[in-house]
């Protein structure tokens, strides 16, 4: 009988054992940050393949705040929230817009930049600012089919025309060709297409719509969105803000002519 029980204990050890190593322990001095590497120069990897870009240092910063070890784990933008509630990683740092259907499924922090939607508009058309270009009557819009500004047209312009198209290019050509008065999109787009059609389009610098961009959490991880929120207020203060300006201004200016300062300003 001894010997039966011996045997018996013997093989749930070994099984127990076996569980065991099927399973990665979670490393509590490292935190593990989701975005996707494809959005230079926020998220990116430079020609070693190392992360690179503002995310990243606000990542490494976070980290360092935390005093934990950073891991930046690169996957698609819309595998992040699935990600993050499967605990595959810790935290989002992404340039991820807060908006209320992600609400449902995650807590974020304190909003740290705000992405902005602006007007490329035809030097034609006589706008010159956001004022008249929503109250103005009848002017013309134009935008990729299913772009996010159509809807922000519809809403705020007065009597607009909404011209449709499958793609940017196409619309940013019928702009450059005065088919159209203007065209609501990214700043990086928007300084694109003016540099591409340097004598018939320019950039408003105002904001027609702005995306709060913030760190995302579990709903669960309660303690993690604190040190988040107090990291957020104190990015001046600890020099993080500094730090992202003298690396990666020169970088904004080229690409939208502003520098940090453009997104870390709600207006």
């Amino acid at each position: 009988m001894k010997k039966i029980i011996l045997l018996t204990l013997t093989a749930i050890l070994a099984l127990a054992t076996l569980s065991s190593c099927g399973k990665k322990e979670e490393n509590k001095d490292v935190i593990r940050v989701g975005m996707e590497l494809k959005w230079p120069p926020f998220e990116m990897a430079n020609t070693d393949g190392k992360a690179e870009g503002i995310s990243v240092l606000i990542a490494e910063e976070f980290g360092a705040y935390l005093g934990k070890e950073v891991e930046i784990v690169d996957m698609a933008f819309s595998s992040l929230i699935p990600a993050l509630e499967t605990e595959k990683i810790d935290v989002i740092i992404a340039s991820m817009g807060i908006t209320e259907d992600r609400k449902q499924k995650i807590n974020f922090s304190e909003p740290y930049m705000y992405f902005k939607l602006i007007p490329a508009v035809n030097k034609q058309s006589g706008i010159k600012d956001i004022k008249t270009l929503f109250s103005k009557e009848g002017v013309r819009f134009v935008a990729p089919k299913s772009f996010s500004s159509i809807g922000l047209v519809k809403e705020k312009a007065n009597k607009p025309e909404v011209i449709e198209f499958d793609d940017k290019a196409t619309a940013s050509l019928e702009l450059a060709n005065f088919n159209a008065d203007a065209f609501i999109v990214d700043a990086v787009t928007a300084v694109g297409i003016a540099k591409t059609y340097p004598d018939d389009v320019e950039v408003i610098y105002q904001a027609a719509q702005v995306s709060p961009v913030a760190m995302g959490m579990r709903k669960s991880d309660e303690e993690l969105l604190k040190k988040a929120n107090e990291f957020v207020s104190k990015m001046e203060e600890l020099g993080v803000n500094d730090k992202i300006r003298e690396k990666y201004d020169d970088i904004l200016k080229e690409k939208i002519g502003k520098g940090y300062e453009f997104y870390i300003n709600e207006d």
